[in-house]
């Protein structure tokens, strides 16, 4: 890419990596007089398909604006976030963010299956409550089909909790919850496989536990995102929802 790239070009770099690599490319193609964006993307596979993606995006602002319309034209949000390094900091803790509710999740599921609740019924309670988020929308229909996001596999994940880890270390943020979460995807990629979902934790607690958290209905279920007041709202597909007499399309 670096040998391809002359003067006028920029380079649209959409990797979640460490932010000091593209400060060394940056330079590099300073000398060309290209540049680089660094532009971190996030959503899911269901919204990449549909083109419903958001973007951040870091560096230098005049490269931004030249290509601004060709971010808005491929993705449903686009956020400057700053200088270069910047971008990557909300990619990778919103990576983090959902890591926690990941195992937060499978932890209430099998809390509520063992006590007598149908799982299914369990999540839209949950839906309808404060404790509703992105991923319990997501996650949850991914997991009662026995799929574990396995587009995205763990060991990409802790790569980025790894680059979490190296964040805080460097503001000087002890890491407590985060830590523990780093620990059980450690712990569910050396016992499952480098190639399992980042929703691996479910299926670790479910072999531990010697429970199922697979529930009907949910065979052909996707999902839309809508960009509401800037924040991003799932809209299901192919599931029966409460208080609708057919299933959503």
């Amino acid at each position: 890419l670096l040998a391809g790239i002359d003067q006028g070009k920029i380079w649209i770099d959409h990797s979640t990596t460490d932010h000091e690599q593209n400060k060394v490319f940056t330079e590099k193609l300073t000398e060309k007089g290209a540049g680089l964006l660094e532009c971190p993307i996030t959503g899911g596979l269901e919204a990449l398909k549909k083109g419903q993606m958001a973007v951040w995006v870091a560096g230098n602002k005049d490269d931004y604006t030249k290509v601004k319309h060709i971010l808005e034209a491929s993705y449903s949000t686009v956020q400057y976030t700053g200088g270069l390094g910047t971008a990557m900091i909300p990619k990778v803790l919103s990576n983090m963010l959902c890591g926690l509710q990941v195992i937060a999740m499978a932890e209430a599921m099998l809390i509520a299956k063992k006590s007598g609740l149908d799982l299914v019924e369990f999540w839209h309670s949950i839906r309808m409550s404060a404790g509703n988020s992105f991923l319990w929308e997501t996650c949850g229909p991914n997991v009662f089909r026995g799929e574990y996001h396995d587009s995205f596999p763990i060991d990409l994940m802790c790569k980025d909790n790894q680059l979490g880890y190296e964040m805080a270390r460097n503001a000087k943020v002890p890491l407590e919850l985060f830590g523990l979460m780093q620990q059980v995807y450690n712990r569910a990629l050396y016992s499952l496989g480098p190639e399992v979902g980042c929703y691996a934790p479910p299926k670790l607690y479910e072999i531990e536990q010697k429970e199922s958290l697979q529930a009907p209905g949910f065979e052909n279920w996707s999902y839309t995102v809508e960009n509401v007041d800037g924040a991003l709202q799932v809209r299901h597909q192919n599931i029966k929802l409460p208080g609708k007499s057919e299933t959503t399309e």
